[in-house]
């Protein structure tokens, strides 16, 4: 434990003076509190091997909803009670659609709320062309949007941002006779940020998953995302809440669906026999609580927004709408080259074209390209640059030096690295990283496709002495199935069982008993798995070693113990009655914590006559001769070959 926590001070510090470094040099400055959290939360990513578990929790959420999503957990606190109406029965609580206002309120009733709030002020408020309901948990938005600083504040950076994407999107809500209004989902679902993502994997201003990206004509691969092309995804999603109004017939529940998918407001209406968004969503276990609150939440941003002067938002000046010249360009062309050539800041580009993943147009053999343009590749690819910069990139592009290669499609193979596949196909990483966008350091996981040069594959050699193979560790136990092979796979990062036994054509239960792995356990980089797979499988889609491609070795064999230990070989004593683990460590000037370590029980067990002890003696020491009351046992011999099973009928069965 004191070693542990040694080791963990020495690199918060080494961290921490790589943060005060990387920052910019000060002159006896003691590190700030920032640069004390940058320094955990890159320790805490060393041991996470990868993103820790706040940061793969949070997505990349931005500042402003984080801001407001923890103003709603004081809004709406978990052990809130029921909300009902706040409004009284006398007052219709509905704003039908094609009205202006609310209906007049009548002189003789004040509208009473929760603690006796006067809420005659919401009376006047213009309302936005969705139909409203005053439902409490509208009443509390709205209070909050008008009370609460960090929600004001929010909702006057998101104004401002608006003025970015709103008209463009209220032209497309206008051509497709939809309300124009739903703007503002786009604001609580990203904040208007066009690269936004959430843990879940949505993407976007609309924030589509991938499949539902797809559906709707925003196919992605790793050098395009069309989720992140706002005049695409804009498209895509007025034709989405398009459908889910026509199947719903409420654009309540069209909102909702789009939240938490259409299929869960099918069963819950059916559930619970009412088709009315604001019955279900006061019925216990219908709908998400997320769910309960994201409409509400955006009928108050759009009353919010209708009424800039109530809410504080009158002196906010919305961004100018962004605006652009489109013009095509070559494919697989890097933003920085047509910056460099037409003198435009690269920066602008990339803004202009967040899809563009690798900062470049895309192979014309990628499947986005493939699927946006089909038999129109000759017209390049549309790309968007400042306004009034068109016809100078234009002009431009005509003296980029582009390297016109042919490129193939290449699926990667499970186990298979970046090297192996430039080394295979005659190339360099740097040209594969280069083609294909691949940052330093990014994890390429197997299925993904890539492009590669075209040209003769090499056939890459394997090792020829045992010595120079890969070594295999496997446990004592035999397998032998009749019509299989055994293979070995050496697990990469981001590695999983279920994505590994479908690839080698076994189950995940076959994988977790041939290896004694956990599979709710992650698989460390390095490890070397053992596979009996079907003889006639097809392995294409995993990098595979042939059992006389790797040393096999067996835990605790001699062979084992020789490879791992360096300085050490292992002999078995017989014990005499009444030694325990750690006098017989003693005899081998072995220290008691690795006896319990190589033995597997505590130090100062007592032990039978005839009790065998493993030990781990130095190379330079010799075993002792055997007693009357003591000896050495013969070392256990690695597994050979596996032997043909005599009753193959008696043997378990394997699952496929």
């Amino acid at each position: 434990m004191r070693l542990a926590w040694i080791l963990s001070s020495v690199a918060f510090a080494s961290a921490l003076s790589a943060t005060a470094f990387a920052a910019g040099p000060k002159t006896n400055a003691k590190p700030t509190a920032q640069d004390q959290a940058q320094a955990r939360a890159q320790i805490r990513r060393q041991i996470a091997g990868g993103p820790t578990a706040d940061e793969a929790n949070a997505g990349v959420e931005s500042a402003e909803l984080a801001e407001l999503r923890a103003a709603e957990r004081e809004l709406f606190p978990p052990a809130a009670p029921a909300i009902g109406n706040a409004w009284p029965s006398e007052l219709p609580a509905w704003r039908e659609p094609g009205t202006t206002s609310l209906p007049a309120q009548p002189e003789s009733h004040a509208p009473p709320a929760e603690g006796g709030k006067d809420l005659t002020w919401l009376s006047s408020l213009a309302l936005p062309d969705l139909p409203v309901r005053f439902d409490a948990r509208v009443v509390r938005y709205l209070e909050m949007y008008k009370d609460d600083p960090r929600a004001r504040s929010v909702l006057s950076f998101w104004r401002r941002r608006a003025g970015r994407f709103k008209d463009a999107i209220e032209r497309v809500l206008r051509r497709k006779n939809m309300p124009l209004d739903l703007v503002w989902l786009a604001m609580i679902e990203s904040g208007f940020d066009a690269t936004a993502r959430s843990p879940a994997g949505a993407v976007g201003l609309w924030q589509f998953m991938p499949e539902t990206g797809r559906l709707y004509a925003l196919p992605q691969d790793r050098f395009v995302d069309l989720r992140m092309d706002v005049t695409a995804e804009t498209e895509a999603a007025a034709d989405f809440l398009s459908d889910l109004h026509r199947r719903f017939g409420s654009w309540d529940l069209a909102m909702a669906s789009y939240n938490m998918g259409y299929a869960g407001i099918v069963a819950a209406e059916r559930k619970y026999n009412t088709n009315d968004f604001w019955t279900l969503s006061k019925l216990e276990g219908s709908l998400p609580w997320e769910t309960t609150l994201y409409v509400p939440k955006i009928l108050a941003a759009a009353i919010a927004m209708k009424n800039p002067k109530v809410f504080g938002l009158d002196t906010v000046t919305p961004d100018a709408p962004i605006e652009f010249d489109e013009v095509r360009a070559p494919f697989g062309v890097a933003l920085s080259a047509i910056a460099q050539a037409s003198n435009v800041p690269v920066k602008d580009l990339e803004a202009l074209n967040p899809e563009l993943r690798a900062s470049r147009t895309p192979p014309k053999e990628s499947d986005v390209a493939q699927a946006v343009l089909g038999q129109n590749l000759d017209r390049g690819w549309a790309l968007r640059v400042p306004l009034g910069k068109g016809a100078q990139v234009t002009a431009s592009l005509g003296k980029i030096k582009h390297d016109e290669i042919a490129l193939e499609r290449y699926v990667v193979r499970f186990g298979e690295t970046i090297d192996q596949i430039a080394q295979a196909h005659g190339t360099t990483n740097a040209k594969i990283a280069e083609i294909n966008g691949i940052a330093p350091g990014e994890l390429v996981r197997g299925g993904t496709l890539i492009l590669v040069p075209h040209g003769t594959a090499r056939v890459a050699t394997t090792a020829t002495t045992n010595a120079d193979k890969p070594v295999a560790v496997v446990q004592p136990d035999l397998f032998v199935y009749p019509g299989r092979k055994r293979v070995f796979y050496k697990v990469s990062v981001g590695d999983n069982l279920k994505d590994l036994a479908d690839a080698l054509h076994v189950s995940v239960d076959d994988l977790r008993k041939w290896n004694d792995v956990d599979p709710s356990a992650r698989l460390q980089e390095g490890m070397m798995l053992q596979a009996f797979v079907p003889i006639d499988a097809d392995l294409s889609r995993v990098a595979v070693l042939a059992e006389n491609d790797v040393r096999v070795m067996t835990t605790g064999s001699d062979e084992f113990v020789a490879y791992f230990e360096k300085t050490r070989h292992r002999v078995i004593v017989t014990a005499r009655a009444g030694e325990t683990v750690e006098s017989i460590g003693k005899r081998f000037s072995v220290p008691g914590s690795m006896m319990e370590r190589i033995n597997r029980r505590p130090r100062a067990d007592v032990l039978r006559d005839g009790e065998t002890v493993v030990v781990y003696l130095q190379n330079t020491q010799n075993p002792p001769a055997p007693t009357a009351n003591a000896s050495i046992l013969p070392n256990p011999s690695p597994l050979g070959a596996l032997p043909t099973a005599p009753h193959p009928e008696r043997l378990p069965p394997t699952t496929l």
